[in-house]
């Protein structure tokens, strides 16, 4: 499969507007279909924001770009149906979890857009299945979820809505080992499901502070420190190990 540029930032830069720190520090990477990224460094060191500024959830100067194409502000939303940021606390609404399911797909970008998918309550039942979930967590109220399970259903919101980028900040934070690792498989099939011929191919960018996930779930990792790329590390296509600096002008999957 050709390589496909999905995002492409260019000299992305946040600062805090209460403190003036700098969060982001002119930072340049390309995403392209098929990456596997492993987000890096010590609390504070950006890896959320990061995150948080590729979904177009805060502001920040520099540019993105989404199939070579600048993101204009009314492109936005349909922008995050693409590029879904899933972080340590999930947001839900009020309401039963089959209402919070339905509720991206009532959302105007979903309507107005005739590309995008529907509702499908046996999509939704064979994602629950996945992690072992009855059929009748969809009459629960959402506040009735343990931290655990808010992860799980967020993630199946996610995959409902057949993103290209999965942003995963922390995920499996609140999960115990054996949910963990229903979490790490459903991804993993996901991931080379939408990575085969037929298909044009997604990719995700993993946050987490333990080495031995990263290790499993992510081909290639990005070090921050101080809102800049530190290191890349990982494997290049043609098999050969890399371990270099990572410069601020660009993150080239094909270097790591």
């Amino acid at each position: 499969m050709a390589e496909t540029n999905l995002i492409q930032l260019r000299d992305v830069s946040r600062v805090d507007s209460n403190s003036g720190r700098q969060l982001l520090s002119s930072i340049s990477m390309t995403v392209s279909a098929g990456d596997r990224f492993g987000l890096v460094g010590a609390s504070g060191s950006g890896k959320s924001t990061l995150l948080r500024s590729i979904a177009m959830l805060d502001p920040f100067s520099g540019e993105l770009l989404h199939h070579g194409i600048p993101i204009t502000d009314d492109a936005i939303p349909g922008y995050r149906r693409k590029v879904l940021y899933l972080s340590q606390r999930p947001f839900f609404t009020g309401g039963t979890i089959e209402e919070n399911l339905r509720l991206p797909f009532q959302f105007k970008s979903a309507m107005i857009n005739t590309t995008s998918t529907s509702y499908q309550p046996d999509l939704v039942v064979s994602e629950l299945d996945a992690f072992e979930l009855a059929p009748d967590i969809l009459n629960r109220s959402s506040e009735s979820l343990s931290g655990g399970e808010q992860q799980m259903i967020a993630l199946i919101r996610a995959l409902l809505m057949e993103p290209e980028i999965l942003l995963l900040d922390e995920p499996t934070a609140a999960l115990d080992p054996d949910s963990r690792d229903k979490f790490e498989a459903r991804i993993h099939s996901w991931h080379k499901a939408s990575n085969s011929e037929e298909n044009t191919g997604k990719a995700y960018l993993w946050t987490s502070h333990d080495p031995t996930q990263v290790e499993r779930m992510t081909q290639q990792i990005i070090a921050m420190n101080h809102g800049q790329l530190t290191l890349t590390t990982g494997t290049a296509p043609d098999g050969h190990d890399m371990n270099r600096p990572a410069n601020a002008q660009q993150v080239e999957p094909s270097d790591d």
